[in-house]
């Protein structure tokens, strides 16, 4: 592509490296920063951490491991399950540590001790979202910093828009040198607002966390819950309904919940209840009643409570704090750390004069441990979804400077609306003749389609639909269409992909390998019960010996010859008296491990040596239940970002990449660097996810179309 070297080069200016410098050094991060990455399985859920010694010291969040001496098991990205105990816990940063209790040396990554990082530094956020899922490597996401903190994961955080969610809590969040700058640990509802704890705050506190210290507020257990699907603060849902109707008459607030009732979180109740009946014996922090904004350079009053010590003192909204105690204030989280002492405070304000606050006491934040279902939620903040002056010029100008590259496809990607005008979808052009690709079920619910190009519109007839992929192959009949340049290899983790759209362009990362993306509660999460690491075979339940009755398809024991009928007689040398010795032998390998299988086929002895695959993605094949609670609760979660694709799961494969897709632009090609089309965009899937069609999917689905258009 004639712009393509101009582009790339441009962009190094503002990037400090260009974009094939950053898939370059991106792609040669991926393996290391996901194998340091591990699950943490706790309490019937999980978390992530990532390990940052040889011997097995882990960084996680503290609403991960919750108390000190805890033991847990870890899971690997080579399959291997260990035993694991927590150290110390900080729950006012949300930092904590963990030991593996097994011997190394163990994959692991190095972590700054200072703060190193900016505002526009790019970072890689990696972690389990969702809980470890069968056949899933942790999946990889990229995002620019928009603030960058150094004391919190809650006041003072290193905020991105890499993009994590409930699963991804105590992960890892990676500089482009493969260190570790943060810890994955709350969100806001936007999808550009993700929070991590600095690694400078964890630091601080290093040598007390690694004796097993623990800091912030008291801790609820999450193993008091005897089924971790029950809601874990029913008793505090009970407790404030009961209070509800006595303080309806004297609260307006409860007497429009009384009224209209709606679900609140657990933190909304307790603050109700705190400001009814109140404990005496509740440990309280200080509270001045304001609110402050953190959207510009320096400290501005947001709002100011009612009858709040602030209010009384003759704060107002709008104000701007320049020192607070004789100190200069640069900006709001210096004033909110400052404030989170206590104490009397003399401000001054900018034009106003001095005030001089005296706090009360309020009741402290309360920690609720999360609901389970195969993941340890993210705790979402109600933080605002803004970014730092110089990261919108920043990604202003990131995207300004590839409008050439937009400009070599405005005559490969259309516009398909109906005929009110209302964009549906957008369409990639596969062949000169007109013929196009979109998403089936954006578009089917139109009678009438056109299709916009060069200022036109025209008329889209529908050649045919494939309804597992959910594409659409239509036609256009306009002279002009330039049809897209296709890839057949199959991307790599960490690439750096593009989507083109009209007038505009997204770009991100492929975050995990190709596989299937199933149905709402037909993936599984990890569980003791099935191990990673498989042979590939199933044996037949009516023999009294391990003889195969089937060998899955390119599974290791199909790779090495094994055959159905086949009985083994020896694992490891040793002689194998039944199938549940056999399949627990095998269960405490991990993946990458070679074993010896001594078999008898008909009146032959054979030795085979097959080497222990990752036990493949299971879907398709039954429902379940708590699968399909992980799904609906994450897909409810993303959907408070924005909105979610229709039809956003089942595909038989997909590349899994990070853009923030809409709807309806689902699709548009998904690029590379050189220009060439590696899928079609067909969904805005999670938060963290979006979908498009692999290149050797299309050709297939487009020829099956093609043919039976023929025969019609």
């Amino acid at each position: 592509m004639k712009y393509l070297l101009i582009i790339l080069l441009s962009l190094g200016a503002l990037l400090g490296q260009t974009p094939i410098e950053l898939d370059r050094t991106i792609r040669q991060l991926a393996p290391d920063l996901i194998s340091s990455t591990l699950a943490i399985l706790v309490g019937g859920g999980s978390g992530s951490g990532v390990i940052v010694s040889a011997d097995g010291l882990v960084i996680t969040a503290a609403h991960v491991t919750m108390e000190p001496g805890k033991q847990m098991k870890v899971l690997l990205s080579d399959g291997r399950e260990l035993p694991a105990t927590s150290l110390g816990v900080d729950h006012e940063t949300d930092g904590a540590l963990l030991q593996i209790n097994s011997p190394g040396p163990f994959p692991y990554r190095p972590y700054v001790k200072t703060k190193t990082y900016s505002v526009d530094d790019w970072a890689l956020a990696v972690g389990h979202p969702g809980g470890p899922i069968v056949g899933r490597s942790a999946p990889l996401r990229l995002g620019r910093i928009t603030e960058a903190g150094a004391k919190s994961g809650f006041a003072d955080a290193i905020t991105t828009t890499a993009t994590v969610i409930s699963g991804d809590s105590g992960g890892p969040l990676f500089n482009l040198k493969g260190e570790v700058i943060g810890i994955n640990s709350n969100i806001s509802s936007s999808w550009r607002v993700n929070k991590h704890v600095p690694l400078p705050c964890i630091v601080e506190k290093w040598d007390a966390l690694l004796a097993g210290e623990s800091f912030g507020r008291s801790l609820q257990s999450r193993e008091e819950n005897e089924d971790p699907f029950d809601e874990p603060y029913q008793s505090l849902r009970d407790r404030f309904e009961e209070a509800l109707p006595k303080f309806a008459q004297e609260d307006p607030e409860a007497d429009e919940l009384l009224k209209s009732p709606r679900l609140l979180s657990p933190h909304r109740m307790q603050e109700y209840l705190d400001r009814w009946e109140p404990n005496p014996e509740a440990s309280t922090r200080p509270y001045y009643g304001i609110h402050l904004s953190f959207t510009g350079a320096h400290a501005f009053v947001a709002d100011v409570a009612q009858q709040s010590p602030a209010a009384l003192a003759g704060l107002k909204k709008g104000d701007m704090i320049t020192e607070a105690n004789g100190i200069e204030i640069s900006d709001s989280f210096a004033l909110a750390r400052l404030l989170h002492q206590g104490g009397t405070v003399k401000l001054q304000i900018k034009n106003g004069g001095e005030l001089i606050l005296e706090p009360s006491q309020t009741p402290q934040r309360k920690h609720f441990p999360q609901p389970v279902a195969g993941m340890i939620e993210m705790i979402v903040t109600d933080s605002a979804d803004h970014s730092a002056g110089s990261n919108r010029l920043s990604q202003k100008n990131f995207l300004k400077s590839l409008t050439p590259y937009v400009e070599e496809f405005e005559k490969s990607v259309l516009s398909i609306k109906d005929e009110g005008g209302r964009e549906l979808a957008l369409a990639t052009v596969i062949h000169e003749s007109g013929q196009l690709l979109t998403k089936a079920s954006e578009i089917n619910q139109s009678e009438t389609l056109i299709a916009s190009f060069a200022g036109q519109d025209h008329p889209v007839e529908v050649i045919g639909v494939d309804e597992d992929s959910d594409l659409a192959l239509i036609r256009v009949r306009v002279a002009g269409l330039i049809p897209v340049d296709w890839s057949v290899d199959e991307p790599a983790t960490g690439q750096l992909v593009m989507s083109p759209l009209r007038e505009s362009l997204l770009a991100g990362i492929v975050t995990q390998p190709i596989r299937s993306a199933p149905k709402n509660g037909f993936e599984l999460n990890y569980s003791e019960e099935l191990p990673s690491a498989y042979l590939g075979v199933t044996f037949s339940s009516e023999a009294t010996t391990p003889t195969i009755e089937m060998i899955e398809l390119g599974s290791p024991a199909d790779r090495i010859g094994l055959l159905e009928g086949d009985e083994i007689l020896s694992f490891e040398g040793s002689p194998v008296a039944g199938i549940s010795e056999l399949v627990t032998a095998i269960s405490k390998k991990s993946i990458g491990d070679k074993i010896s299988l001594k078999i008898k086929r008909g009146e032959q002895e054979l030795t085979f040596k097959p080497i222990l695959d990752e036990r493949p993605a299971q879907s398709g094949e039954s429902f379940d239940r708590n699968s399909s609670r992980r799904d609906s609760q994450l897909s409810s979660l993303s959907s408070q970002g924005g909105k979610l694709s229709k039809r956003k799961s089942g595909f038989p494969l997909a590349v899994y990449h990070d853009q923030f897709l809409k709807p309806n632009q689902a699709g548009s090609p998904l690029v590379t660097l050189d220009g060439k089309v590696i899928g079609i965009n067909i969904a805005r899937a999670m938060r963290h996810r979006s979908l498009a069609i692999p290149t050797l999917e299309v050709d297939r689905i487009v020829e099956q179309l093609r043919r039976k258009a023929a025969r019609r």
